[in-house]
């Protein structure tokens, strides 16, 4: 049966890198698949308003590209994120659609274990910044299941093309994501591979698990506390329950609420930049 692959190209540049690279690992698929692709920066999508529609399992205000892009995700049978790195970090984006990410909740138990490769394009030795970050956030509250994270160093349009390397990493790409195995490194968050995390006295803790875990004299990362974030549809299920008690609390304590901040209505000036 045709598999298909959904590519999700987080540059706006025709025939950059991103899309060049997911186009690239789908030559190395050695099955019979059909790739779609969305530019993800031409999409409209609108800002949240916190309003919690969606939680309570309202429909969302937003009449935007953001539920459409969802559901194809559901209908895809691999997902192949791709940004580039502008000033440290995703493409803004992501963080436009992880800010609605509440609705991911409607969707989690079809997009649950479909697996994804994670792609960040950087033009400067090292200067990854904390991009994987926004892929990896967008991929765990999807419920995907990441087989790669990568990063790959490409400044010029369309120069991941021409290195040997990272052809033969995209072959490597292709072989792993209908399979068991994971390019997962060994030096990151021990609970789930993320690079990035915040520095405790003792102990760092994951800034994506929030698993607590620290490093030994010898190197070896050694597991202290899960985090409790990651886990399946029932388990992410439990936040959104959360929350739906904080937006009950909320409206039961509003007026007392609003009483306290009116006396601030005055206090500023709001500027009109038009």
């Amino acid at each position: 049966m045709s598999k298909l692959i959904l590519g999700l190209v987080g540059s706006p540049r025709r025939y950059g890198n991103c899309e060049v690279y997911i186009k690239e690992i789908t030559t190395y698929m050695d099955f019979e698949h059909r790739l779609e692709l969305i530019r993800l920066p031409g999409l409209n999508i609108m800002p949240c308003n916190a309003c919690y529609s969606c939680i309570m399992d309202s429909p969302c205000p937003h009449k935007d590209h953001l539920e459409r892009l969802i559901e194809h995700i559901v209908r895809a049978d691999g997902i192949i994120i791709a940004t580039p790195v502008y000033y440290f970090g995703a493409h803004s984006i992501f963080k436009r659609i992880l800010d609605r990410g509440f609705l991911f909740y409607r969707y989690l138990e079809r997009t649950y274990g479909k697996p994804c490769i994670l792609i960040n394009i950087y033009g400067i030795r090292d200067r990854i910044g904390v991009s994987p970050q926004a892929l990896m956030v967008l991929a765990t509250f999807l419920g995907l299941d990441i087989k790669a994270s990568v990063n790959i160093k490409a400044a010029l349009p369309g120069e991941v093309f021409f290195s040997e390397v990272y052809r033969k990493k995209a072959k490597q790409l292709a072989d792993i994501i209908f399979s068991e195995k994971k390019a997962i490194n060994t030096y990151g968050c021990p609970f789930c591979s993320s690079e990035i995390v915040r520095m405790k006295k003792d102990y760092f803790i994951c800034t994506l698990c929030h698993g607590r875990f620290r490093i030994d004299e010898n190197g070896r990362r050694i597991k202290i506390k899960e985090g409790g974030v990651i886990g399946p549809p029932e388990h992410m299920f439990l936040h959104r329950d959360w929350l739906r008690g904080m937006k009950a609390r909320f409206l039961s304590s509003r007026k007392k609420i609003m009483r306290a901040i009116m006396p601030l209505n005055s206090i500023g000036e709001w500027v009109n930049l038009d």
